[in-house]
C-alpha cells in the first residue's frame, strides 16, 4: 500500500512522518479517513483525538483541540495551537485535558485582572470627574 507524509505543526514546534498510510480525525460532520492519493481537501478538525498509522502497522495517536487540516499532493498537513502526540491513548487525552485546564484557568485569571483593572480605572475618572466638577463650582 502507498504512503503518504504527514507534517503536524503547534505552537511549540513540528513532526514529519513518512510512510503514512491512513489518517483518521473528526471533523464538524464526524470522522472520516485520509488514504494516500485522497482528493485535495481542507478540514477543521474538532477537539478530540486523531490517529494514523505507518507502513509498519504502528499506531500513534494525535490529542489535539482543534486545527485545519491540509491534504494536497501526497502531503498531509496539521496546523494546531497544541498537539499531543504518543502511542498510549489515554495519556495523551489526559495531557491534553489538562493543558486545556491550565488554558481555561490562565484566561479566567486574565479576565479577573481585566476586570479588577477597569473597576480602577472607572473609579480613578469618578474621582477626576468629581474634583472637576469641584473647581468648576468654585
Amino acid at each position: 500500500m502507498n504512503g503518504f507524509a504527514l507534517h503536524l505543526h503547534d505552537s511549540h514546534g513540528s513532526d514529519h512522518f513518512d510512510d503514512v498510510v491512513q489518517f483518521i480525525a473528526a471533523d464538524g460532520s464526524g470522522s472520516f479517513g485520509v488514504l494516500a492519493g485522497h482528493a485535495r481537501m481542507v478540514a477543521v478538525l474538532r477537539y478530540g483525538l486523531a490517529r494514523f498509522v505507518d507502513g509498519h502497522g504502528h499506531w500513534r495517536y494525535l490529542a489535539l483541540p482543534g486545527g485545519v487540516l491540509n491534504c494536497t499532493g501526497g502531503r498531509v498537513s496539521l496546523a494546531t495551537v497544541r498537539y499531543f502526540l504518543g502511542d498510549e491513548r489515554a495519556t495523551i487525552c489526559r495531557q491534553l485535558a489538562d493543558e486545556m485546564a491550565r488554558t481555561d484557568s490562565d484566561v479566567h485569571t486574565s479576565r479577573t485582572t481585566l476586570t479588577e483593572i477597569e473597576h480602577a480605572l472607572l473609579r480613578r475618572l469618578g474621582d477626576l470627574s468629581g474634583r472637576v466638577r469641584q473647581e468648576l463650582g468654585r
